[in-house]
């Protein structure tokens, strides 16, 4: 026997709690029979066979029959053939059916979809023997459609489905009601977020050069990791149809997944009214707050529930009941976030796009100049970053890079001390009595031994003056203009040394303590004014002052005097390049292209 959610509210719940009954699941626009081993759905459609859950037509040719959500997979009725029937909406009068009608099954399901669009007119016979189906005695014209493995159409191997054909001639007596149905969809998404890093190397962090700009190459590496899952959530629209000619208030709308980790909401679901003869949809959504057991196997439900339902007189039009749909196995959708960054470095700009799919790490190369200071040295920060696309996640590197000009020391040059201003410095130094000072200080040195130990002011002015025409880098040694270069570098220390011949040049600070960097000293190009300029090349000069990579300009002083003879006529062995290496020294103290270490 049919046992309707109607028969089972009308007479079953008067002893409900006096007998164990077992559960029935009767429904429209869902599978109405008993649980048993058939699995799936039915629903009504129209001739595109595009609908789901239709249920309200305006004539019984209009209704077509289909097996279930479209798709490989969803809740569909297995592959097969099956016998159908219409009845009135208590199963107890049959209208139409297939069995004996020549195709006994003609409803068939390949690959879990219908395998064309079944008209019902089409495919059943009434009870004169006639194609199609007798009209429903239901008040509201209200039908079923049965589909079964078995002819007898037991409830085991039974899916039902209620539908409504609107009719002209229906009386207004107060029809008896029918439950609500119910339909869904159901979408599973979850994001897979990927985190993104980033690093920046540079060929070298320091460059000492004397004007121009200086280029730095950069190397970025932008990378990603496998990525995290999470955010899973199910959504959809949730269809709710009342046939009845009444509207059916304080309706339940809820909706549940199997898995214990989600929650899921209705949007107005609570206490709602579904006007009579329409269709109420309700969308929904269900947030996990862990991962799911499976992607694959996930059921989502939605279960309706309403109270009696009563005219103005106090008649009951229909009975508290329920419905509920159950989408199968649903599927869940990736949804990549932050799989591209956007990529800009402050000295380039924009680096372009960098996305999952490319090199992993992805590198970038480039170069970046930056001006050369005239003294001193300055940092320049360079730090490149990305920016995800989705979440603008944000990270960046730097690199801090220093280019160096030569240290200011404010010393002058041979040509100075020659000419009448450096003439003039020196002629009016200090003396104790008649004998000057600066020449005692210069005679310190063995290559300016050669000067008298008594002589006056006048006569040191005279005694450089004569060292540096002298100057003269040809022949087999360089000993003149060496020594012309070490004398300029010695008086440079004197007058900036408050403490000596006083800050007569107005120097920074006393020369003699500043330290120079002798792994880099220019390489000179003399002129015969005295001056000299950098070629640009830079040589190390630490093998004419026994190794050492840095000194003071007092100590450069002091170890040169310690290679050279008195007076200076023979230093370093005689051996030119090594001469030339602290004449070169000497030349860019005097020209302040040295570099501090």
């Amino acid at each position: 026997m049919i046992v309707t959610s109607q028969i089972f509210n009308r007479f079953c719940k008067r002893i409900i709690a006096a007998v164990a009954l077992p559960a029935v699941v009767v429904m429209f626009g869902t599978v109405s029979a008993l649980a048993g081993p058939l699995p799936g759905a039915i629903f009504t459609t129209d001739s595109t066979c595009s609908g789901v859950n239709l249920n309200i037509y305006t004539d019984k040719g209009d209704v077509y029959i289909d097996g279930g959500p479209a798709h490989p997979g969803s809740a569909s009725l297995p592959d097969g053939c099956y016998y159908v029937q219409v009845t009135d909406p208590s199963g107890a009068i049959v209208l139409g059916t297939s069995v004996g009608s020549g195709t006994e099954k003609p409803f068939c399901v390949v690959n879990q979809e219908p395998v064309s669009c079944y008209q019902l007119a089409s495919i059943l016979i009434d009870t004169n023997g006639v194609a199609g189906y007798n009209d429903t005695p239901n008040h509201g014209g209200v039908y079923k459609v049965w589909v079964s493995t078995v002819s007898t159409f037991d409830n085991d191997s039974t899916k039902t489905d209620n539908f409504k054909v609107n009719c002209t001639d229906c009386d207004n007596t107060p029809p008896e009601g029918v439950d609500l149905a119910v339909g869904k969809d159901a979408a599973g998404t979850y994001d897979h977020a990927y985190t993104w890093t980033i690093t920046k190397d540079v060929d070298k962090t320091l460059v000492k050069q004397v004007g121009g700009s200086a280029t730095f190459n950069y190397t970025v590496n932008v990378s990603h990791d496998a990525g995290a899952d999470g955010n899973y959530v199910v959504s959809g629209t949730i269809t709710v149809t009342n046939l009845n000619n009444f509207a059916v208030t304080g309706v339940d709308v809820t909706d549940s997944v199997t898995d214990i980790n989600a929650v899921c909401a209705v949007t107005d679901g609570a206490a709602t009214t579904i006007p009579a003869n329409s269709v109420v949809t309700f969308p929904y959504s269900c947030s996990y707050s862990a991962a799911p057991t499976s992607l694959l196997t996930e059921d989502n439900t939605v279960t309706v529930t309403w109270p009696d339902q009563m005219d103005s007189d106090g008649n009951i039009l229909l009975f508290n009941g329920f419905a509920s749909f159950t989408v199968e196995d649903f599927s869940f959708t990736q949804n990549d976030i932050d799989e591209c960054v956007a990529v800009t470095d402050t000295c380039k700009g924009d680096l372009g796009n960098v996305c999952v799919g490319d090199t992993n790490p992805n590198v970038i190369t480039y170069s970046c100049s930056f001006p050369v200071p005239q003294f001193g040295c300055l940092n320049y920060t360079n730090t490149v970053s990305f920016t995800t696309i989705d979440t603008s996640t944000t990270g960046s590197a730097k690199k801090v890079v220093t280019v160096c000009g030569p240290e200011r020391t404010g010393a002058l040059t041979i040509g100075f001390w020659q000419n009448k201003n450096g003439q003039s410095i020196i002629t009016s130094g200090a003396s104790a009595g008649t004998v000057c000072k600066s020449g005692c200080w210069l005679r310190q040195y063995a290559p300016f031994q050669d000067l008298s130990a008594t002589a006056t002011c006048a006569q040191v002015a005279s005694y450089v003056t004569t060292v540096i025409k002298a100057a003269n880098a040809s022949g087999a040694a360089m000993n003149a203009m060496l020594k012309a270069q070490m004398l300029a570098t010695a008086l440079d220390v004197y007058f900036s040394d408050p403490a000596l011949g006083g800050n007569k040049i107005n120097a920074p600070a006393p020369i003699g303590g500043k330290a120079i960097d002798l792994t880099k000293i220019c390489k000179m190009i003399d002129s015969t004014g005295g001056t000299a300029t950098c070629s640009g090349a830079l040589q190390n000069t630490s093998s004419a002052f026994g190794g050492a990579t840095s000194l003071t300009v007092s100590q450069i002083l002091a170890y040169a005097a310690s290679r050279s003879n008195s007076g200076g006529i023979a230093w370093y062995g005689q051996v030119k390049a090594t001469q030339e290496l602290a004449k070169n020294t000497f030349d860019a103290i005097n020209n302040q292209v040295a570099f501090a270490p």
